[in-house]
C-alpha cells in the first residue's frame, strides 16, 4: 500500500514539477541518456523513468542500468513510442527479470510494447495507451506478432494492426484493465 501511495505521489510530483521544454521529469532527475532518468524522492527512494522517444540508445542504456543495479520496474512518464526493435529488447528484459511497469500519463505506439512486458502493469487513472499498425507493415507485422504472442496479448496486437499507422487507438486505463493490459489502476488518494 505504501508503494502505491509513493508511486501516485511521485506521479503527481512529476506532473507538478515539470520543467519547461515538455519533459515530465523534475529538474533534479539524473539523466542516464536515451530518455531514461533516475528520480529520487525526499525519502531516498529511486525510480527509473522513461520520458521521451524510445531509441536504440534507450535500449542500450536500459540494459546497462538494469545490469548494474537492482531495478524493480520502469515508470513511463510519457513516450510517443519510437524504435520497434529497441522497444522489444527492453520489453524482453523487463519480462525476463519480472520487472513492473507503470504509465503516468501517456504511452504510445512502441512504448506499449515496453509497458505490456511488465509483471505488474499499472496505470494512473489519467494515463492512456495509444496503438496502431507499424509503419512498415510488411516487415514489422510478423516481428510484432511474435513479440505480442510472447507477451500474451496476441488479440490486442491483431486489433492494433487494424488501425492505420497515421491514426491511434486510444485505450484509457479502465479499458486497458478490461483487456488485461493493465493489472491495476492507481488513483490519487486525495481525490
Amino acid at each position: 500500500m505504501l508503494r502505491r501511495f509513493l508511486l501516485v505521489l511521485f506521479g503527481l510530483v512529476l506532473a507538478g514539477c515539470a520543467p519547461t521544454g515538455g519533459l515530465l521529469v523534475s529538474d533534479g532527475a539524473e539523466d542516464m541518456g536515451g530518455n531514461l532518468f533516475v528520480e529520487t524522492t525526499d525519502a531516498g527512494d529511486s525510480f527509473l523513468v522513461l520520458d521521451g522517444e524510445i531509441t536504440s540508445e534507450t535500449s542500450f542504456v536500459f540494459q546497462e542500468v538494469v545490469d548494474r543495479a537492482e531495478v524493480e520496474g520502469l515508470v513511463i512518464a510519457q513516450s510517443p513510442g519510437g524504435d520497434l526493435l529497441a522497444s522489444h529488447q527492453i520489453g524482453r528484459t523487463i519480462k525476463a527479470r519480472k520487472m513492473n511497469t507503470l504509465v503516468l500519463v501517456s504511452c504510445i505506439s512502441a512504448c506499449v510494447d515496453v509497458f505490456v512486458a511488465g509483471k505488474r502493469r499499472e496505470m494512473t487513472d489519467i494515463a492512456e495507451l495509444g496503438m496502431h499498425a507499424a509503419t512498415n507493415r510488411e516487415i514489422s507485422y510478423e516481428i510484432d506478432r511474435r513479440y505480442w504472442r510472447e507477451m500474451g496479448f496476441s488479440e490486442v496486437n491483431e486489433k492494433a494492426y487494424r488501425v492505420p499507422n497515421n491514426r491511434l487507438w486510444i485505450i484509457d486505463a479502465q479499458r486497458a484493465r478490461e483487456l488485461r493490459m493493465a493489472t491495476s489502476i492507481l488513483t490519487d488518494p486525495n481525490s
